[in-house]
């Protein structure tokens, strides 16, 4: 590694700085930090000047990227200019390459190891999850040799795993119970109409234009949600004034309602889990074997 890692972010990502830039839509007052401009610096010739301007114009959206980021905020400034400064220095020592090289290994351990110790296995000592992480990078097996330390770990992995993979399963037998009791119910209902496939719907609003194919392309609003009432989403959501699908491309209920539905209606949609997501669930949002509710409308054919 040739750059320490605080050089190599101010040069490799200028085009992320600008791009924070870009999406700053806040009109922000920004303060006039004063730096004093050594005095052995002078631009003495053109290429000079432009050295100087390439220096600085790459640091364009750095502040907002330190703040966004890193949490640095102005009056950490300073701070921040003490340490880009020693580490340009020494940018070509060996030594102090691995010393930067460890502060940024120790930044992945805080951000993204511990936190996912903590969610996968529950480890919360965070003190010993180092001292590990230590003597393993320095092969000291005084109190639990590397092989030993390897499986002790494999196993809760596996053993966590496991665990989870029961839960889900579990999980996945309840929802698919509480999908066919609702179902079973509302099928009885006023105004519900039950398809050779399991489908039911109820009209909301009754239309009289054209059936979709599943070849062609609708435009609809629609909004979803699981048995509990929980909206996983939405053209809403969307930021939009409605949504296009290809009929074809869809879960099975939407498929099949789609093209029972004539363009200008609005149903409501109930549908079985093996006519949306099956086993496999999507997301968190929504577990295996979910019954989903849709309100559907059809708005037009594109």
């Amino acid at each position: 590694m040739k750059k320490i890692i605080i050089m190599a972010l101010v040069l490799v990502a200028g085009a992320s700085f600008n791009t924070l830039l870009a999406k700053d839509k806040k009109d922000k007052k920004k303060k006039n930090v004063k730096t004093e401009v050594p005095a052995q610096i002078a631009l003495q010739s053109s290429e000079d000047t432009l050295s100087y301007a390439a220096g600085k114009a790459l640091t364009e959206g750095l502040e907002t990227f330190l703040e966004r980021q890193y949490g640095i905020s102005d009056a950490q400034k300073a701070d921040f200019v003490r340490g880009l400064c020693d580490a340009f220095k020494q940018r070509n020592d060996s030594i102090f390459q691995a010393y930067s090289t460890g502060i940024m290994i120790a930044e992945q351990l805080n951000k993204s190891m511990l936190p996912g110790l903590q969610q996968e296995l529950g480890i919360t000592n965070e003190e010993l999850v180092f001292a590990g992480f230590k003597d393993g990078v320095m092969s000291n097996d005084t109190l639990v040799s590397t092989a030993d330390a390897k499986k002790r770990f494999a196993d809760a992995r596996q053993a966590a795993k496991e665990k989870q993979e029961k839960a889900k399963k579990l999980e996945g037998e309840a929802n698919k119970k509480a999908g066919e009791e609702f179902l079973a119910q509302n099928k009885n209902k006023d105004g519900i109409i039950t398809t050779a496939s399991g489908l039911q719907y109820k009209i909301l609003k009754k239309g009289n234009g054209a059936l979709p194919k599943a070849s062609d392309k609708v435009e609809v609003i629609y909004e979803g949600k699981t048995l509990d009432g929980k909206v996983f989403d939405a053209t809403a959501k969307h930021g939009t004034n409605s949504d296009t699908f290809n009929v074809g491309g869809l879960i099975k209920g939407w498929t099949e309602a789609l093209q029972l539905m004539p363009v200008g209606s609005k149903w409501e949609l109930y549908i079985p889990q093996e006519l949306a997501y099956g086993e496999r669930g999507a997301g968190s949002d929504i577990p295996p074997y979910s019954t989903l509710i849709f309100t559907l409308e059809l708005l037009g054919i594109k």
